[in-house]
């Protein structure tokens, strides 16, 4: 899958501007430039943007094997506060795969800087790719929740 491909095929970090910029088999680099409207009260990004961006590192480096691996669990060290105008780059590998199920860390920095976060995920492949969900799987017959 290209790096093309694959962001055409993840619409929350489109929205955000995230980039992918490696993908290989087993890993994964993705870039998001922080904007004011990412920060919390605080004054700084707000942890749910870093997730984000480390998750999706995690879930490209899951799926670069080809069969469709979900999260199956997810935890996340913050280490150091970014800020708006902050590059941040999330670096995800494969440390051990057996079976159906990977176990992947990655790192979350600012670009040529420290680490802001750790960030450890464990997938697992599906024997079938899920099908697609429809407005009337969540409501109504006609689509209404």
């Amino acid at each position: 899958m290209s790096r093309t491909e694959v962001s055409e095929l993840d619409p929350a970090c489109r929205s955000l501007g995230v980039e992918l910029t490696d993908l290989g088999t087993g890993h994964a680099r993705l870039r998001l430039a922080v904007t004011g409207d990412m920060l919390n009260r605080q004054g700084v990004v707000h942890g749910g943007y870093i997730f984000l961006l480390a998750d999706a590192a995690f879930a490209y480096a899951a799926n670069s094997h080809g069969p469709v691996a979900l999260a199956q669990h997810a935890q996340i060290t913050f280490l150091l506060p970014a800020y708006a105008d902050d590059v941040l780059e999330a670096v995800a590998v494969e440390r051990a795969r057996q079976g159906r199920t990977g176990v992947y860390d990655c790192t979350v920095r600012r670009l040529g800087g420290p680490v802001v976060a750790e960030f450890r995920g464990q997938s697992v492949q599906l024997p079938v790719v899920p099908r697609q969900s429809s407005n009337q799987d969540r409501g109504d017959a006609d689509g209404s929740a």
